[in-house]
């Protein structure tokens, strides 16, 4: 086999695998930010399996659909840990937040985020009025990336 024929075999078979991307997961919890999107500032990024949203400069909010996890370290927990919005903010901002909206967890894995589980009963509307909050720019939501 000549050079040539390697070489040729070489870049077909590159190019089959640049061809075979992989599906990029449609989120069914996207409806949650449509009211964001006008903003300048909003833009996503996939992150730890689940699609973080950004407004405001902050990270507002994070989507994650794996319903069923409800296990950390051993501990198994009455929710599904990782089915519905995290919402990134300052542990002295919890106590506020969890007045506001009571049905707010404290999530088991990153204790430092809220969480709203999305088979909670009234999650429909406690997602309305935390986006509006957001919208508003409300200062106990969201996180401000770290710089690098």
């Amino acid at each position: 086999m000549s050079l040539k024929n390697v070489f040729f075999r070489f870049s077909v078979a590159k190019k089959k695998k640049k061809a075979v991307k992989k599906k990029k997961k449609v989120f069914q919890l996207a409806w949650v930010y449509e009211d964001l999107e006008a903003e300048p500032s909003f833009f996503t990024k996939r992150m730890f399996g689940g699609l973080a949203v950004y407004c405001h400069g902050k990270m507002v909010m994070l989507l994650a659909e794996s319903p069923g996890d409800r296990e950390y370290r051993g501990q198994t927990f009455d929710f599904d840990i990782w089915n519905g919005i995290l919402l990134p903010t300052e542990y002295a901002h919890h106590d506020r937040l969890k007045k506001k909206w009571a049905i707010l967890k404290q999530h088991p894995v990153l204790k430092k985020w809220l969480y709203l589980p999305q088979d909670t009963d009234a999650f429909d509307s406690a997602i309305d009025d935390i986006v509006t909050a957001i919208h508003r720019d409300d200062p106990l939501l969201g996180i401000f990336p770290k710089s690098t």
